[in-house]
């Protein structure tokens, strides 16, 4: 109970923490996706973000921690925005659905540094044995998140119910995550609005009951 007793300036131990690491994963994102991930220090990202240069290591532990928990950072912070974005309650339909998709290019495209971060991240996992099964799981957990809204869909019935949930939310994920990888390395040669709409017009075809 000590951790949740509010301190003299109003704020309990627990939430100057939360703020604490949110700063510190956003400094991290930053020197990240300026540098790439193997410039990335804990010292460093606690300098940046205007604390100790040990804070980091003390809620955090290891560097590849802290990548890990920089990757699941960008992860929810885009759901928490679709969330907003949405504004509606109930099962998610088609049309919600379809909407997912497309707010998260666009959301990406507001935040090319963030979206930099994020995936240098992403593909440290093929070069870091020891950060690749957080990633793994991050992917599984991004596809799932697709998984579960078109198995609502279909509830709804307004999806086929002869897809496979979890096999559609992984190939959602590649190809947002595709599309956008293309788009960073040589932003003028992809038309996002373009292929955006080409995209969602595909993915209803496929998944829309005849």
């Amino acid at each position: 109970m000590a951790e949740k007793r509010k301190t003299a300036v109003g704020r309990s131990h627990a939430e100057r923490r939360r703020e604490a690491e949110t700063r510190i994963l956003q400094a991290a994102l930053k020197i990240i996706a300026k540098r790439g991930v193997d410039q990335l220090t804990l010292a460093e990202a606690g300098e940046a973000a205007g604390y100790s240069r040990a804070l980091p290591a003390h809620y955090f532990g290891s560097r590849d921690d802290l990548l890990a928990a920089v990757a699941a950072h960008v992860v929810e912070t885009y759901r928490q925005r679709l969330r907003t974005d949405e504004r509606r309650e109930g099962p998610r339909g088609l049309e919600a659905l379809l909407e997912g998709v497309a707010f998260y290019i666009e959301d990406s495209r507001k935040s090319p540094t963030r979206l930099r971060g994020f995936y240098e991240v992403l593909y440290a996992g093929l070069r870091h044995a020891s950060i690749a099964p957080s990633i793994a799981k991050l992917n599984q957990d991004s596809a799932g998140s697709f998984a579960r809204n078109i198995r609502a869909a279909q509830e709804r019935g307004e999806v086929r119910a002869d897809l496979d949930p979890e096999t559609e939310g992984e190939i959602v994920i590649a190809a947002l995550r595709g599309l956008m990888t293309q788009w960073l390395i040589a932003p003028d040669a992809v038309d996002l609005d373009k292929t955006r709409d080409a995209l969602v017009a595909g993915l209803r075809r496929n998944w829309a009951k005849v």
